[in-house]
């Protein structure tokens, strides 16, 4: 067998085909991202909502999330028996399932020892999952959204409890929603090719 050495652009596009490959595999349509941002918006609604018919416990919209959860790991359980999950795709469940823990945790068990960085906290898990899932699908728009998440969460120590589901809303439309949408554009195009 002979050797052949490739050519810069050779390479380039061995290396642009198998990521486009991993990405197919990986099935990524948006779908989750989509689902998760509407739970979230539903969920801050929802919220507001309670807090206009004066109910006590009004922070009881964010057990959705709960619901969530649980849908997720039945969808990708399916998935996995259909399409064999690559590495990419098992390291992203892994980070957003920690992350997904962790804003329990401040979310539920935390609120009064943090207070004020409550929306802090979470937003900046959500930023930082979401960076490094836009960097993992080499998607600067997601990229972009994990930013301003970031940002918002900042911003959201400085601003009243009243705003914080508007600043919910803002970052998920951002960080899930509007690259969620691209992406099943995205798929749909190589699907049809």
């Amino acid at each position: 067998m002979e050797d052949k050495t490739m050519k810069p652009e050779e390479s380039l596009s061995i290396i642009s085909s198998m990521i486009e490959t991993e990405k197919m595999r990986f099935g990524e349509n948006g779908f989750i991202y989509r689902f998760w941002g509407w739970m979230v918006i539903a969920a801050a609604i929802l919220q507001y909502l309670l807090i206009y018919i004066e109910y006590q416990h009004h922070y009881f919209a964010w057990f959705l999330m709960l619901g969530g959860g649980i849908y997720t790991g039945i969808y990708y359980s399916k998935e996995k028996n259909r399409v064999r999950m690559p590495l990419s795709g098992k390291l992203m469940a892994y980070t957003w399932t920690a992350i997904g823990l962790n804003a329990f945790i401040v979310a539920f068990l935390l609120p009064q020892t943090i207070d004020n960085f409550v929306l802090l906290f979470i937003l900046s898990f959500i930023g930082v999952g979401t960076i490094f899932s836009g960097a993992m699908l080499r998607f600067p728009l997601m990229i972009t959204g994990g930013i301003i998440c970031n940002a918002l969460g900042f911003l959201s120590i400085f601003t009243p409890f009243e705003y914080w589901g508007l600043y919910s809303i803002l970052a998920i439309t951002f960080a899930d929603l509007i690259p969620g949408y691209v992406l099943r554009a995205k798929y749909n195009n190589r699907k049809n090719v």
